[in-house]
């Protein structure tokens, strides 16, 4: 019969008597190579680092960019002049050699306009069109009701109108006869067309004798067919009755035309009545 294997202590275990030659204790594992994983995870998380900063400066503009990257002894130089270019106005190339314009030179239509409103005061109405300076007198200013004779202060006004006329330049004056749309009753007229057309030659032999040239002066009888406020009201009739001066200022004097394009029109649509 065998006898049982004899036990050693642990330090007189003949087995483990060369374990020191290997360079490690059994009992006690050495770990480490963890420390040197260690080191390599870190060497590898600076260098990713160090790579997020530099592409999220070079997405940077430019003149952030160059400060971020700046010593910090040149940037403490610098916020005197920064802060006086911050304030100084900055131009492009295109303002700073775009040369200064000149002001603007009111159109011969607009001055006489103003000198209109100017000298009436509103009795006279002034209105740039598309083709001239439309004046509008109202009769009552110039006829004494159902009549054709120009009034004393009329001929006054009308003097004036000429004088600002001729102060901005040659022009063409088609003179226009309006009436509201009540029948006359008995008198020296007939009808609202005749008493317009009256009216209308009346003023423009007036135009004629202070001086405007007779080629560029023609008289047009509308009566009752263009009114301009309700001939319902009482206001609205006196407003209908009216002598309505078309101006349309010559580019020289060599052109001469008198014949508007709303009075073509007219003429081809057989609705105007002409002196």
């Amino acid at each position: 019969m065998r006898s049982p294997p004899r036990r050693y202590p642990a330090s007189e275990n003949p087995l483990r008597a060369d374990e020191s030659w290997y360079g490690w204790d059994a009992d006690e594992p050495d770990n480490g190579w963890l420390l040197t994983y260690v080191d390599v995870l870190s060497v590898i998380l600076a260098m990713m680092v160090v790579l997020l900063g530099r592409m999220a400066i070079e997405q940077m503009p430019p003149a952030i960019a160059q400060e971020k990257l700046a010593p910090e002894s040149e940037i403490s130089a610098e916020p005197i002049l920064a802060t006086t270019l911050d304030e100084a106005p900055v131009l492009s190339e295109p303002e700073r050699e775009q040369p200064l314009q000149p002001p603007r030179v009111p159109s011969r239509e607009e001055r006489f306009g103003a000198l209109v409103a100017q000298r009436f005061r509103g009795e006279v109405t002034a209105t740039q069109k598309d083709n001239g300076v439309s004046i509008v007198i109202p009769g009552v200013i110039l006829f004494e009701s159902a009549k054709a004779d120009l009034e004393d202060s009329a001929r006054s006004m009308l003097t004036q109108l000429v004088e600002a006329l001729q102060e901005i330049g040659e022009a063409s004056v088609s003179v226009e006869g309006h009436s509201d749309d009540r029948p006359i009753q008995g008198g020296e007229f007939n009808s609202n067309w005749e008493l317009a057309a009256a009216r209308a030659t009346m003023v423009t032999r007036y135009l004629l004798s202070q001086g405007l040239a007779e080629e560029r002066l023609r008289a047009i009888s509308y009566g009752q067919s263009r009114p301009i406020a309700d001939n319902g009201t009482l206001d609205g009739r006196a407003a209908n009755r009216r002598v309505e001066l078309r101006v349309e200022f010559l580019d020289s004097p060599e052109v001469i035309d008198v014949v508007d394009t709303d009075t073509r029109q007219s003429l081809a649509d057989g609705k105007e009545h002409s002196l």
